[in-house]
Formats: structure tokens, C-alpha cells, sequence
């Protein structure tokens, strides 16, 4: 999740306030009458409920992923005022902590709340809704951008895809996936490509194509909230787990540790427990025609000499 500046963040405390299917039906004050739609990959994702500020921040800032054309979109946000203050409980002031989630299901209902943001998504009908704390300013943003990852993440499951933790990074056509935990290198292999087209230097989209996965990036969660180079979609050559070395090798990993390797990866998925063996599934699936690599690199380019030999 993104925290400015990190992992962590210093908050003031509050009481925790865990929302429940009352609280999502009493949800009834749209911050305006305007809408959105942003192009993700292959999903269409409508934000409803804007008032005109956030309509023209929210165009402005995904702007090459805006979709004014869509009538008809995947989803459907509602975004709502909250009503509260905060959701989860913060600690006390001058203290730090991991970015808390909580999430439960309500039927076909997948509900999330932090501590700015309470919002659900239904699978059944692809409608959801959005309560935040502010109308604008860093709780409006990273509420928004925190819930529309995890919607994402969770909507491209139930299409075959997956959201992964990793840099995108195209080269003649192709593109190369590079992934690992936070500190393992994603974007120092970016900033290493600079001739290269860069899907995103955090997240990446898995999506099943015509004639093989394809590989697109997002326009939030990013490490540096970079907006990507493209929103197309590009043939994945390769997939590789990155570990700083003082040398460069790359070697195959197959079959379960595979799909193990991959699946550590997947944000939010993994914790849920309704959608963890579809993610699984959904990763070996990919991975019976995406090979796998352990990428040894250190901080300069001469990986790209074992990773893409003769390509441009």
C-alpha cells in the first residue's frame, strides 16, 4: 500500500471503526454528480460520485488513462463522504507502523477499510462504493489509490490475470517482468533501462491475450508514483525474481517453486483467504508458458546481456 515516503507513516490515535453491511447501505452523500472512467489493461473502471475538483484531478493526473469513450465499464465506484473521521485505530502520536488492511466478505461482497477509506466490491455485479475521510489532499488520494489497487488486483483474478509486485520494463516488442519484495531491485532495473519502454516500476498487470500473457501497467501504485510510459499491452518473454550480487547469472526455476516464487508476490490476494487458491491457479496456469528465472544483477546494465542476448 502506498504510504508517502515509505512503509510507514506517523499517525495521531484513534478508535477503531470497523464498517459493516449497515454502514456500506447508509452510504448516501456523493462527494458530486461527475464521473470518470479509467482503462486498466482490459478493465474499464468507472468513479462515480466526484465532484468537479476531483473529476479534473483525477483526469489530470491518469490522464493517458482515461477513457471518455467507455459508457458500459467493468465497474462501477460510487465514491461517498464517510461521515467518520478515520476507520482503523491509529497508534499514538510519535509512534510508527506498517500500513494496516483489514477486509471481510459479504456474500459475493469483498469489503476493505484502512485508516482514510471503507469500501466494498461485489463480484457479482461488478458494483462497489468508496467512503473517504477528505474530499481532497493526501488522505483523499492514497485512499483512492489504495482501494482501486486492491480492486484491481481482485478483478483480474476472476479473469484469468493477476496483479504482481514488479517492474515492467519493454524491449524490442517484448516485455520483461522483474519481481521481488520491496528493496530487491524493481526499480533500479528501470532506472537502469533508460532506452527501454517502462510498463511501471512496482506494479504489473498479468492478462491473458489472443496468443499468449500479456504484461500492462497501471497508473497508481507505483514506488514513485511515475506515470507509466504506455498503457499498452506487450507479449511477455520472461519473468524474473531479482537478487542483488555482486555477479550476474540467470537460471530457470520450474514447477512449484515457480509458482511459488510468483505467488509471494501478489499483493493483497494472498492474505485473502476466498481468493488464495484461485491465485495460485491462476499463477500456474500463466506460468505453464511464461518461463521463470532466478536474475542474479548487480546496480549496472550487464544483466541485460543474460536476459535479452542480441535484442536491441
Amino acid at each position: 500500500m502506498w504510504l508517502p515516503g515509505g512503509q510507514a507513516e506517523k499517525v495521531t490515535e484513534t478508535a477503531d471503526f470497523r464498517p459493516g453491511e449497515d454502514y456500506f447501505g447508509g452510504l448516501e452523500r456523493p462527494f458530486g454528480g461527475q464521473g470518470v472512467v479509467l482503462a486498466i489493461g482490459p478493465l474499464r473502471m468507472g468513479l462515480e460520485g466526484l465532484d468537479a475538483d476531483q473529476a479534473r484531478e483525477i483526469g489530470s493526473r491518469f490522464h493517458a488513462f482515461v477513457d471518455a469513450a467507455c459508457t458500459w465499464p467493468d465497474v462501477k465506484i460510487a465514491l461517498r463522504d464517510a461521515g467518520v473521521g478515520a476507520f482503523l485505530g491509529m497508534p499514538r502520536p510519535g509512534t510508527y507502523e506498517v500500513y494496516r488492511l483489514e477486509s471481510r466478505t459479504f456474500g459475493s461482497r469483498l469489503a476493505l477499510w484502512s485508516y482514510e477509506f471503507a469500501g466494498f466490491i461485489d463480484s457479482a455485479d461488478g458494483r462497489g462504493a468508496l467512503a473517504l475521510v477528505e474530499r481532497a489532499g493526501p488522505l483523499f488520494e492514497r485512499g483512492l489509490e489504495n482501494f482501486l489497487r486492491v480492486v484491481t488486483a481482485s478483478w483480474m483474478l476472476r479473469r484469468g490475470g493477476f496483479l504482481l509486485h514488479a517492474c515492467g520494463v519493454v524491449r524490442d516488442g517484448m516485455a520483461y517482468i522483474f519481481f521481488g519484495p520491496s528493496g530487491a531491485g524493481k526499480t533500479t532495473v528501470t532506472q537502469l533501462s533508460p532506452n527501454d519502454t517502462i510498463l511501471s516500476d512496482d506494479l504489473t498487470l498479468v492478462v491473458p491475450g489472443p496468443t499468449g500473457y500479456m504484461a500492462a501497467g497501471i497508473p497508481f501504485g507505483l514506488a514513485h508514483h511515475r506515470v507509466p510510459d504506455t498503457t499498452g499491452s506487450f507479449p511477455i518473454a520472461a519473468m524474473h525474481r531479482l537478487v542483488q550480487s555482486r555477479s550476474v547469472r540467470r537460471d530457470p526455476i520450474r514447477g512449484a517453486r515457480a509458482v511459488g516464487e510468483v505467488a509471494t508476490s501478489l499483493p493483497f490476494v494472498m492474505q485473502e483467504t476466498s481468493q488464495a487458491a484461485l491465485a495460485l491457479d491462476t499463477v500456474e496456469k500463466a506460468l505453464a508458458t511464461i518461463p521463470v528465472y532466478r536474475l542474479e544483477f548487480r546496480k549496472d546494465d550487464a544483466f541485460w546481456g543474460v536476459v535479452a542476448p542480441g535484442r536491441n
